[in-house]
């Protein structure tokens, strides 16, 4: 159930003696049903946010009599006598919610196959498959969904060492997740993080459709606004959030989780976000190790996070200069 307060609200009581009794849920699902049948009856691939293709509600693979149920359906809607589960029903193109949290449109099974072939290429390393995927990719949306399988790749890709990889790992959860990249994925990720249920999915995708070009200042606003959240989890998926983002602004604020957050969880994975994980250059990892060398002799952070300090000056220089500030500042001028 959507968050979003146009989903809710109740009939306007004025409005029965106008247009005679309202009509029960149950008449108007039979109608949505019968109406989903005759659209079915020539299927085709359904591509979210491409106004070229038909929706399951396009009128022209409509009979006559179906069209009068549709405007029956709209009018309904329009006069606010739905009631909130049906408006969601009907609400933004008839999308489903799939296991992940984002939204599909009617799968193709050989597109999908041929998705996770691509992915299991690029999770094994093939050098060729990044820029397969990053081609690829865009055409997979609304045609594809989460799989286990897809999962498993797609885990392991944005795990590789090499970046290219991870930023086509992107793409591909992108469009698996059934996230257009433009202003309407960016309002339907906005709504879901909105939602308790769907809010860690929606920080971490909202920091891989700011990677990937869309409107990242606001996109690090909107997830940043989650770093002081009660709950540790959701802190904790904001920073994995920055991370994939990994624009020079969110650097910092995942210094401040670091060195501030109450949470030993959010203050490790800001130090492996800022280390290995997610999507910064090796340029932006060094100038975040300045700030880290600077903690080493600093008497209020903690042992465990002079620990972690250590461990992610190692990921970042390749070295393992010790626990020596002198040391390891010596590096940093010959690296920054």
């Amino acid at each position: 159930m959507s968050d979003n307060p146009a989903f809710h609200g109740s009939a306007n009581g004025g409005l029965e003696s106008e247009i005679g009794p309202k009509p029960s849920d149950e008449d108007i699902v039979r109608a949505l049903v019968e109406i989903e049948k005759t659209s079915a009856k020539e299927p085709r691939p359904v591509v979210v946010g491409d106004s070229n293709t038909l929706s399951p509600f396009s009128v022209g693979n409509l009979s006559y009599g179906d069209r009068l149920r549709l405007g029956f359906l709209l009018a309904a809607i329009s006069l606010g006598i739905l009631s909130g589960a049906l408006r969601l029903m009907l609400s933004r193109q008839h999308r489903q919610t799939n296991a992940s949290g984002g939204f599909v449109r009617r799968v193709d099974s050989a597109t999908q196959a041929r998705a996770e072939q691509m992915l299991e290429r690029l999770a094994k390393g093939d050098s060729s498959a990044a820029d397969i995927v990053m081609t690829q990719a865009p055409t997979w949306l609304g045609r594809t969904q989460r799989t286990p399988r897809a999962d498993q790749l797609l885990a392991t890709a944005i795990n590789l060492h090499d970046r290219e990889a991870r930023k086509a790992a992107l793409e591909a959860e992108l469009a698996l997740d059934g996230v257009p990249k433009d202003a309407s994925g960016l309002d339907l990720l906005t709504q879901a993080a909105g939602s308790q249920k769907q809010r860690q999915w929606a920080l971490w995708t909202l920091g891989a459709l700011g990677n990937r070009g869309i409107d990242p200042v606001h996109v690090a606003k909107i997830i940043g606004a989650h770093l002081d959240d009660p709950d540790a989890n959701t802190r904790a998926a904001a920073v994995n959030g920055l991370a994939l983002l990994a624009t020079d602004e969110t650097v910092p604020m995942l210094l401040d989780r670091f060195r501030n957050d109450p949470s030993p969880i959010v203050e490790e994975r800001a130090a492996c976000a800022l280390a290995e994980s997610g999507m910064y250059t090796k340029a932006q990892r060094i100038e975040a190790a300045g700030t880290l060398i600077s903690w080493l002799d600093d008497s209020l952070v903690s042992t465990q996070q002079k620990t972690w300090v250590l461990q992610a000056l190692n990921d970042i220089s390749g070295q393992n200069l010790g626990s020596d500030p002198a040391s390891w500042q010596s590096w940093y001028a010959g690296a920054h």
